[in-house]
């Protein structure tokens, strides 16, 4: 399996509240997989619909996950989570926060 590292600005975007480095690995005939940190500060709110599924393991900080059915999801330090393509829901970070996340 080959990967690749590729640089990223250090101050996140304000779309995304990405930064740091992102790794792809790829091995034959599969899809590439995408791993880096990331990072919002406290009262960040966006829309949260991943386009792979997402599995990631929370370093530090709180966050909230809030369905359109109103079902909250709590996202706390330590805890490792995974959601499907297709998941909706709005992420409202409760303090700052990062996450080690894998989408592939």
């Amino acid at each position: 399996m080959r990967s690749r590292r590729c640089p990223r600005p250090t101050d996140p975007s304000p779309a995304t509240g990405r930064h740091g480095q992102r790794h792809r690995s790829r091995g034959p005939g599969r899809v590439g997989r995408l791993s880096t940190p990331w990072s919002a500060g406290h009262g960040a709110e966006f829309p949260y619909k991943p386009a792979a599924t997402d599995t990631f393991h929370v370093i530090e900080g709180e966050a909230e996950l809030e369905t359109p059915d109103g079902e909250k999801i709590e996202l706390v330090a330590g805890g490792i989570y995974s959601f499907t393509a297709g998941f909706t829901a709005t992420w409202r970070t409760r303090s700052p926060f990062m996450k080690f996340f894998v989408v592939g």
